[in-house]
């Protein structure tokens, strides 16, 4: 099944990450800062995940 990722928009293959209490607070909280209008119960792909953990930690 394919999704569209909220944040990138991309047609990805396998479905999205969903929010969960395990995603850290942080990282949603930084996504929100850049994405107003996104929401958590959309989830985010993978990649848009890999990144924003990355610019939070500053290895961009």
């Amino acid at each position: 099944m394919e999704y569209k990722c909220d944040l990138c928009q991309k047609i990805i293959s396998g479905g999205v990450l969903p929010y969960s209490k395990h995603v850290e607070e942080h990282i949603i909280e930084l996504i929100k800062i850049k994405h107003p209008k996104w929401v958590e119960k959309d989830g985010l792909c993978r990649q848009c995940y890999e990144y924003f953990k990355k610019e939070l930690s500053g290895n961009k």
